[in-house]
């Protein structure tokens, strides 16, 4: 369909210049594909690329680690103090470092071998989860411990992200992308499904302290495989501009030129912010459901489930065109599920609505996270990257603070209801006044 007047042919025939992509910041399609429109990927086609394997396999293994370290985090946290508002502030350490931080990291990732920036990342993973492991099995073991590296783990992200995803389309073909991302994003909540249940059962058996010492054991390989990949220099024009606030802004700058994604990236920021329901999960979980450690496991992990069912789906679709209907569909049905977990007393509702929850929110990141990667030229890919980066973890990280005051005052299943109710106002404005949000196709 036309973008902003122009057919999707004629910006398929457009060259990929930045300078192009300044003049026209809203053609969300102005990369030239190399295969037909309608040519059909296979649902695992990615996979038979080996260095997206090497990759994947590294991401998967370290994302179980990291929900296993913050399964634990959450269960401490609210073990010492038995309140909302600290289970809240976590959020605070993980989104103040990605404010400060994300621009640069973005243009880090632009300007250096991302491989390397991928292994320095993970190792610094490694080494948190020892010094975690070291205070709790010695015993002394702080809230204030965990504020504080969680805070280092969130500066070392705010690399590591960036470097991660803006890698993807080099390492697969244009007609791959969208393949590739939902294999990501797959292996990312399969990781969610699993590292949370498995935290949940070490605490229950051995405790946080040997708990967080296997986090650090899952670094190892984590770490190591990447040295399988071959040197992945950064673009040479890129490296030469250096890195100038003006430099650093460039992805900031694409993305709120680019009305439709930008549209799609406040729903999902409004989502994130007023019905983020991670950090509420040991409330409900102790004091609504009487769900115990591994009961809690169970519901940290059920959003992935459900992620992993629409990832599925899409996986077996191939490259939908119809993004932009998928995106508000999916975003209505997540505010339903929300309402209905908030609402439930019963353990099974409550999980099946956990489920629901993710796979729509999955569904809706993969079709905004395809829409950015292919719309974006290589040598800004990092910085539009670390812009999705700072709506898809500041989001989650504000919104935990945010929910947490909020279920200080009128409890966790109350503000939850209130978000879903903002959510679909805010869905009800971004419609009223960016028309082609739901029209558009890519």
């Amino acid at each position: 369909m036309p973008v902003d007047g122009v057919s999707r042919q004629e910006l398929i025939n457009k060259p990929r210049a930045r300078s192009e992509l300044a003049e026209t910041p809203n053609r969300l399609s102005n990369l030239p594909e190399d295969r037909p429109l309608d040519l059909k990927v296979s649902p695992l086609g990615s996979l038979g690329l080996y260095e997206f394997r090497i990759v994947l396999v590294s991401f998967m293994v370290g994302f179980v680690g990291f929900q296993m370290r913050q399964a634990t985090n959450l269960w401490l946290i609210y073990d010492i103090t038995k309140s909302p508002l600290s289970l809240g502030l976590l959020g605070v350490f993980q989104f103040a470092p990605m404010l400060i931080l994300v621009f640069i990291g973005g243009s880090v990732a632009d300007m250096v071998d991302r491989r390397k920036l991928l292994i320095l990342t993970q190792a610094s993973n490694f080494l948190l989860a020892i010094v975690l492991a070291g205070l709790a099995l010695g015993g002394r073991i702080e809230v204030w411990h965990i504020y504080a590296t969680t805070l280092v783990t969130a500066a070392v992200n705010t690399f590591e992200g960036p470097a991660r995803m803006a890698m993807l389309p080099s390492l697969v073909p244009r007609s791959h992308l969208m393949n590739a991302i939902t294999l990501n994003q797959a292996a990312r909540h399969g990781s969610m499904l699993f590292g949370p249940a498995l935290g949940g059962l070490l605490i229950g058996l051995v405790g946080p302290g040997w708990t967080y010492a296997t986090v650090a054991l899952v670094f190892i390989p984590t770490v190591g495989v990447l040295f399988l990949l071959k040197p992945m220099p950064p673009d040479p024009e890129a490296r030469r501009r250096g890195m100038s606030v003006s430099s650093m802004l460039e992805g900031f700058r694409f993305v709120l030129g680019t009305h439709v994604f930008l549209a799609m990236m406040l729903l999902d920021v409004v989502a994130m912010l007023f019905t983020h329901h991670r950090g509420l999960i040991p409330i409900f979980a102790e004091d609504i459901l009487n769900a115990g450690e591994f009961g809690f496991g169970i519901m940290l992990s059920a959003p992935a489930a459900g992620f992993l069912i629409g990832s599925a789906i899409l996986l077996i679709a191939g490259d939908v065109r119809h993004k932009g209907i998928i995106v508000v569909g999916t975003y209505v049905a997540y505010m339903a599920a929300i309402a209905i977990f908030a609402s439930s007393t019963t353990y099974w509702i409550s999980l099946l609505a956990l489920a629901a929850v993710g796979g729509l929110d999955g569904v809706g990141a993969i079709m905004r996270s395809t829409i950015l990667q292919g719309a974006v030229s290589d040598e800004i890919r990092g910085r539009a990257t670390a812009v999705l980066q700072l709506s898809n973890r500041g989001g989650p990280s504000m919104g935990q603070l945010m929910l947490g005051a909020m279920a200080a005052v009128v409890s966790a299943p109350t503000s939850l209801l209130i978000g879903s109710v903002v959510g679909i106002l805010t869905l009800v404005i971004v419609m009223s006044t960016v028309r082609s949000v739901a029209t558009y196709k890519g």
